[in-house]
């Protein structure tokens, strides 16, 4: 973590003591309506003498709902904040919270043609365009929330991303991760080492890389619908599933899997995406004033949302009966390093491969 999302770290913790331990995590995927931002995306207004008008107006959307806790809301309010005094008024965030302007699939499209500016976008959605970027989700790829947050605000990971998505009319702001997807099992199947995954009905999303990371631990994989999991996990259809925090506690998983197994085995990673149409629009010296509040802001959410994971999260979780299980985790690793990564080794960028290396070379070091 840099030494500005450390100091960022302290602070919230003085804010979440005021907050409490908990207001409610809202779900990412929220409800959404087809609304469309009035005005458009830009607009240009004149300046009436007595009650300057902003010179800009730019429109914003995400998923979730306002909530001093939700990690999109605290971005979008810290970006506007940041953008607005920077310009000095001249520019003003208008936010779409809640689903407000549809889905993200509609986001994609609205940024494409100039309709909407920014929004957060989650790394899967960018799979009707392209491949290229789905290595982020390989179960296994990353060993820590440490390491694939420092990949996140690397250089590389960045540029990387925007000759991927330029093309589609698309410029990345800042990458963030949403959260460690850890296992969570029923009373009598807690998981403690490697050797628990043996034969363990594990529920995991339709998708090959997961299925076949799941197999490499030996577990039995199965894919029902996400809707149906409590009850699968309540009727013991299943043994354990994988999910994050806010997830789990949004869902009250817990309820019915108490076992709670800190392995952070893959990541939900969030994409701050700006319409290129727009921004190349937008004169010099805004566009660099809000390339750089977005890199700040989302180095400054991965801050906030690892506190709210690892802190809050899991003394709500604790609070309501859960048991949070430490595990080694290495033997876990070294597994889906020798048994699964290599079966997609030719879908993870080499720059990627180079970045790790050499990042857990200077840890060790």
């Amino acid at each position: 973590m840099s030494q500005t999302s450390k100091k960022t770290y302290g602070v919230f913790i003085l804010i979440a003591i005021v907050i409490g331990i908990i207001a409610g995590v809202a779900g990412y995927f929220a409800g959404s309506s087809s609304v469309q931002p009035s005005g458009g995306a830009v607009t240009v207004t004149t300046t009436v003498a007595t009650t300057p008008q902003p010179e800009y107006e730019l429109h914003v959307a995400y998923l979730t709902a306002p909530n001093p806790l939700d990690t999109h809301h605290y971005f979008f309010t810290r970006f506007k904040e940041k953008v607005e005094a920077r310009t000095g008024g001249r520019v003003k965030i208008i936010l779409h919270p809640g689903g407000e302007l549809g889905d993200q699939s509609q986001y994609l499209e609205l940024m494409r043609t100039g309709q909407l500016f920014m929004a957060t976008i989650e790394v899967s959605r960018f799979a009707a365009y392209t491949d290229k970027l789905q290595f982020l989700n390989f179960p296994g790829l990353f060993r820590s929330t440490e390491e694939a947050m420092a990949f996140a605000e690397s250089d590389w990971l960045l540029e990387y991303s925007n000759s991927v998505l330029n093309e589609f009319g698309w410029v990345v702001l800042g990458i963030t991760v949403g959260g460690a997807r850890y296992f969570l099992s029923i009373p009598e199947k807690p998981i403690t080492s490697l050797e628990s995954f043996q034969g363990l009905k594990l529920r995991v999303m339709n998708s090959p890389p997961y299925i076949d990371a799941a197999k490499a631990l030996g577990a039995n994989p199965n894919t029902i619908a996400y809707a149906e999991c409590y009850t699968a996990l309540q009727t013991k259809t299943i043994d354990a599933m994988e999910n994050e925090v806010a997830a789990i506690i949004a869902m009250r998983f817990y309820e019915v899997a108490p076992n709670i197994a800190l392995i952070p085995w893959a990541y939900a990673w969030h994409y701050v995406v700006a319409s290129k149409q727009i921004l190349d629009s937008l004169p010099a010296d805004i566009r660099q004033i809000i390339i750089e509040a977005a890199r700040e802001a989302s180095s400054e959410k991965n801050a906030w949302g690892l506190f709210v994971e690892q802190v809050i999260g899991l003394q709500y979780l604790m609070s309501k009966g859960a048991k949070i299980i430490y595990v080694d985790t290495k033997p876990i690793f070294d597994r889906l390093e020798k048994e699964f990564l290599p079966k997609y080794q030719d879908k993870i960028p080499a720059g990627a491969l180079q970045w790790l290396q050499n990042y857990r070379k200077s840890m060790s070091s």
